[in-house]
């Protein structure tokens, strides 16, 4: 009631003052999340947060997941998007009403993650990736002396004990994925402590190793205590942890119009059209062998010997290079990233490849393209190589997914939009589905267009479709885990590799479908356009307008057109 109250009259002095009312209802709620979850608005490891900002005020708090505290926020949520809902009822400006709806739909996906999906109840990742990812930003963001960061260190390691031993308190049971996946990151976690420790050693002279090694040693301890509440609680299948809630993340945190039966025969279909390509194609290039042996023969000659990250940061050069020739523009090229093994903390659970955004747009802040080239609990010669040769054979692709005209790139134009309610919001779905589509560039503009790149082009188009079926198909019964397995098969994993991929999916419904949906959409807006804009004109239309959902972009294209046809004033 007393939140209610407080933002009623808040308005009222707003109107009062003839500044819109919804901008500062927004900073007040994007405020709010970042006190209460500073770590993870600083982060897109949690795609259900916003980037809230005055996180980077925070660099020396913790979040918190006590059980007590949550329901407050849960309360405090519903609040703010039981308001948003109120403005928009009274709203008539079309850019101010996508405003508001970007942030319900904000709020709506919290309260999903936090309310329907309760992961902070059965998921010990959320806990340790909280944890180091908090601990790295401590040690790595921008700092205005050593001091500085030494303090927000020492905070930070603090709060390491307190915040693991809310993960024993909440989590009785865990499926099995979390629970393979927690054990090889509390290892991690082992190892980063220890090579924390081993940068400042004890007898360094200004002292600092002296006042860290006890936080270090601390913060070991809580991590044992947390392995070994793993090891007594109950280990369940991961179906039963499937909530029912993909209908709920698409139309309330994506605001997708587009009902399950169509995106599933979407995926359904791009299947079929990208199977029968590379059917085709290797009928062309080698009759007698299959496409998945043609795919995994394939090394690219030029490439061979290349050190794995020298070729990634010469394949970012030479990308942008090519779109700065078609139209993007040079100072959104040229932000820097940076290509670098995926940090010790979190090889277990991010992907080999992997990007991770500046926070701020601070130039001494870096972005990061994260490669992990020795996967973890491997160390056979055969499994590096068979790794790298994935990385070689599929560089042009994931350097274009991940950083020029993928993720960096679009990272880059959102965090120096203007508008502060787009500039703090991102959305998986478009999110993903831009660097779904920006994959689609390198074969429409010529970049790629050798056949075996080609087939390795039709091959990851392929899982992307494989992969919304796997996510829709079994949240709704359209498919079973057998015919699962068959589709991730098929696109060349092991039957093992491909449960894995499966039992993941599962715990976190609404999520692999946005790359092939995105995608998509992205080529029906382009398709609808015509020849209103031109490609660079048409890009920087969607990516200047924020990661809005598709029905609201083409509510924006409608007004444009309206626009742009109307007759000038003589």
């Amino acid at each position: 009631m007393l939140l209610t109250f407080f933002l009623a009259v808040s308005c009222l002095i707003l109107l009062m003052l003839n500044i819109k009312p919804h901008i500062r209802l927004a900073e007040r709620y994007f405020r709010y999340l970042a006190t209460r979850f500073p770590v993870m608005c600083a982060s897109d490891e949690f795609h259900f947060l916003p980037r809230a900002e005055a996180a980077a005020e925070y660099y020396s708090c913790m979040d918190e997941l006590d059980s007590m505290g949550l329901n407050i926020i849960i309360t405090d949520l519903t609040l703010y998007r039981d308001e948003f809902s109120r403005f928009i009822a009274r709203c008539d400006n079309l850019e101010d009403r996508i405003d508001l709806e970007l942030l319900k739909a904000n709020a709506s996906g919290i309260l999903i993650e936090l309310e329907l999906k309760r992961t902070w109840q059965h998921n010990p990742l959320l806990y340790l990736k909280i944890a180091f990812i908090g601990l790295d930003h401590a040690l790595n963001k921008p700092a205005a002396s050593s001091a500085e960061c030494m303090d927000r260190i020492l905070s930070r390691l603090a709060a390491i004990p307190g915040l693991l031993q809310q993960s024993v308190d909440n989590i009785r049971v865990v499926p099995q994925t979390y629970h393979d996946a927690a054990r090889s990151m509390l290892m991690d976690c082992r190892r980063y402590i220890d090579h924390i420790g081993k940068t400042w050693p004890k007898d360094d002279p200004k002292l600092a190793g002296r006042m860290l090694y006890p936080y270090l040693e601390r913060a070991g301890s809580a991590l044992k205590a947390m392995a070994n509440h793993l090891n007594r609680i109950s280990v369940e299948p991961d179906e039963r942890f499937a909530t029912e809630t993909l209908n709920e993340t698409l139309h309330y945190h994506f605001l997708n119009q587009r009902n399950i039966d169509e995106i599933f025969d979407m995926a359904a279909d791009e299947w079929k059209e990208n199977l029968a390509c590379l059917d085709d194609l290797k009928s062309k290039l080698e009759p007698s062998t299959s496409w998945q042996e043609l795919y995994h023969s394939y090394l690219p000659g030029e490439i061979k010997n290349k050190n794995t990250l020298t070729l990634y940061r010469a394949e970012i050069d030479r990308l942008r290079d090519f779109f700065g020739c078609r139209g993007l523009r040079p100072t959104d090229l040229s932000s820097p990233v940076e290509v670098a093994e995926t940090p010790l903390y979190l090889q277990s659970v991010r992907g080999a490849a992997s990007f991770a955004a500046a926070f701020t747009d601070d130039p001494h802040e870096k972005s990061f393209f994260y490669i992990t080239t020795r996967l973890p609990g491997s160390h056979t010669r055969k499994t590096e190589l068979l790794l790298k040769k994935r990385f070689h054979r599929e560089y042009k692709m994931l350097t274009a997914h991940e950083t020029i005209p993928g993720h960096h790139f679009l990272d880059t134009i959102r965090r120096r939009l203007k508008n502060p309610i787009r500039r703090q919001i991102e959305s998986p779905l478009f999110y993903e589905g831009w660097a779904s589509y920006s994959e689609t560039l390198l074969v429409e503009l010529g970049y790629v267009h050798r056949p075996l790149d080609l087939l390795v082009d039709y091959k990851r188009r392929l899982w992307r479709s494989a992969r919304c079926q796997v996510d829709v198909g079994l949240a709704t019964g359209k498919i079973s885990t057998t015919d699962a397995l068959n589709l991730l098969e098929t696109c060349g994993f092991s039957t093992e590799e491909a449960r894995r991929q499966i039992d993941r999916f599962r715990l976190n419904p609404g999520y692999q479908l946005c790359y092939s949906l995105g995608s998509h959409e992205f080529g029906e807006l382009k398709a609808l356009c015509g020849g209103l804009m031109s490609d660079s004109d048409f890009h920087a239309f969607l990516l200047e307008g924020g990661e809005l959902p598709f029905h609201l972009i083409r509510e924006r294209l409608n007004n444009y057109s309206a626009n742009y046809s109307a007759p000038k004033d003589t």
